[in-house]
């Protein structure tokens, strides 16, 4: 039976999403990966169910709401791809976690504006169980997804909104944090002490343990191709190095940056950063090769995006829109510290933006 809360408690988030949570409690507690699997995913309530969450008007940004030119260089590298697998029909793209359907536009756009061979051969899947976007020409599914010959899988900041466990770094071995209520807010409380190899001696950590069995799947969609990850994160050793003793997990409130995921449940983004190198294992052991990770900057310097922004110099306007918008998928604080990491199979070669991680 759901409770009736204070009306304190709306100032927590979405009350109805509170309720939920505190109901699923029972009077105990949860572990803290189930508590952010139901702020942002329940099948009702959960913050991702409802459109208008990226962009300026939502709490964060990602790179193909801030131009086109993210989606155009995505697809420029696309088709290079398609050309080193001999050119195949169909090709199909997957995009993973399509979102508002800004960078299936993007990449749409751009394949039509150059007509010829690959626009005719490309199939866009946009794959997407939340709130979906109104892109007309891609097929918009959920999963399971049926897999292609050749193909590639594009994935923009997926991994770093799966649900993560949450430890303490204690002597006795990594504690993982659990979630109560106290009758007017979410508190911490202290879980078991599990074993995890290699875990750190030190602080606070996030473990993602949805991202291998997610890779593995998304290397299975294409035979012959590639699966093109965009995302926060880190080597495992950068990532649980003995100096980053408060772990990653990040809430965005209306472009606001904090670390209290137990105010705006239901209202707010709750992401932890991305464990490549699991990433990198989880598509090896799919059967493909790895190169990366690279930082964004690093990448769209190499497809070319400051050569986009040059070629518009005939429009002041859309040069200098296009200058500020490279600058801020470039920019080392924010979007250009995004890491890329591409796995390849039946591709012979480096694919542009990864010759110098070789």
């Amino acid at each position: 039976m759901a409770l009736d809360l204070d009306p304190g408690a709306a100032a927590l988030g979405n009350p109805r999403l509170v309720n939920a949570i505190v109901t699923e409690m029972a009077g105990g507690t949860i572990p803290f990966e189930r508590f952010m699997e139901l702020a942002l995913y329940h099948p009702d309530l959960g913050y991702y169910r409802r459109p208008g969450r990226i962009g300026p008007q939502g709490d964060f940004l990602t790179s193909p709401v801030v131009h086109p030119m993210f989606g155009w260089a995505v697809a420029g590298w696309c088709r290079d791809l398609w050309e080193r697998l001999g050119r195949p029909r169909p090709f199909t793209l997957f995009e993973a976690g399509a979102g508002t359907g800004a960078l299936a536009t993007a990449i749409l756009d751009w394949a039509e504006g150059r007509g010829g061979e690959f626009r005719e051969a490309l199939r866009y899947v946009a794959i997407e169980p939340n709130a979906r976007g109104a892109e007309p020409r891609a097929e918009w599914v959920s999963p399971p997804v049926s897999p292609a010959s050749a193909g590639v899988v594009v994935a923009n900041e997926l991994f770093d909104a799966f649900p993560v466990r949450l430890f303490d770094a204690t002597e006795r071995g990594p504690q993982e944090i659990y979630v109560r209520w106290d009758g007017n807010r979410f508190l911490e409380a202290p879980g078991p002490v599990v074993t995890i190899d290699e875990a750190p001696r030190g602080g606070r950590f996030e473990v993602n343990q949805h991202a291998y069995p997610a890779m593995v799947a998304l290397c299975r969609l294409v035979e012959r191709g590639a699966v093109l990850v965009f995302d926060y994160g880190y080597p495992r050793e950068q990532l649980w190095a003995p100096w980053r003793t408060q772990g990653t997990l990040l809430c965005f409130y209306r472009h606001t940056a904090h670390e209290d995921p137990y105010q705006h449940v239901g209202e707010q983004d709750l992401t932890a950063h991305v464990n490549f190198s699991e990433l990198a294992a989880a598509a090896e052991e799919a059967g493909f090769t790895v190169s990366g990770p690279v930082s964004q900057a690093a990448f769209l310097a190499a497809v070319g995006l400051g050569q986009t922004v040059e070629a518009s110099r005939d429009s002041m306007a859309e040069y200098f829109a296009r200058r500020r918008a490279l600058q801020t998928l470039t920019d080392s604080a924010g979007l250009g510290r995004v890491q890329v990491l591409a796995a390849l199979r039946g591709v012979t070669g480096l694919l542009p933006g990864f010759e110098e991680d070789a």
